[in-house]
């Protein structure tokens, strides 16, 4: 039986991701480390993009979250799901999703006013490579965005503003466009 290679530590998967992001010439880097989580948030072209760690696992998210502005496209929404329109259903998990990537809702109480675009990675194993970063952001910011303008098309046009990290302030998931 062949020895599996050991896995590195969270320290040694940090300076790797820290330096193969900085490879990838990321305009923006915000490193955080909390009781539970660690990781980065960057901006991958013009959205922030969090790749994010709960200690104790062997994997990181990076996840593309798009929450919408309350009123009537959080409205529209929701009486589209009450429906149950398998067509809509059909079209927003094409839209949200691809082979490599998955989705998620994001509720407030019984209302579904977002969606977050994730694909794991694996930094703690031998063999992870600037290649599998790179795909993990090219795929969850393509799907993302072809998530919002599904969604834009279905629901109508809303003001949407893109911030930078500096200008989020957080460490955590929360809504990108306010």
């Amino acid at each position: 039986m062949a020895d599996t290679p050991a896995k590195k530590t969270i320290d040694e998967a940090k300076v790797d991701l820290k330096a193969l992001l900085a490879d990838l010439d990321l305009e923006e880097v915000k490193e955080f480390d909390e009781k539970e989580f660690w990781g980065f948030w960057v901006n991958f072209g013009s959205y922030p993009i969090l790749i994010e760690n709960q200690k104790g696992t062997a994997f990181c998210v990076v996840a593309f979250q798009i929450t919408l502005p309350p009123g009537e496209p959080v409205a529209k929404l929701n009486e589209l799901y009450a429906k149950n329109d398998f067509k809509f259903i059909f079209e927003l998990f094409s839209a949200f999703s691809s082979p490599v990537t998955g989705f998620s809702r994001i509720f407030e109480g019984d209302k579904v006013v977002g969606f977050t675009v994730s694909k794991y990675i694996y930094p703690f194993h031998a063999g992870f490579s600037i290649r599998h970063l790179d795909e993990a952001l090219q795929a969850v910011t393509s799907s993302g965005a072809m998530g919002v303008i599904f969604l834009k098309s279905l629901l109508g046009e809303w003001k949407e503003e893109e911030k930078t990290l500096k200008e989020l302030g957080r460490s955590e998931p929360g809504p990108m466009y306010e």
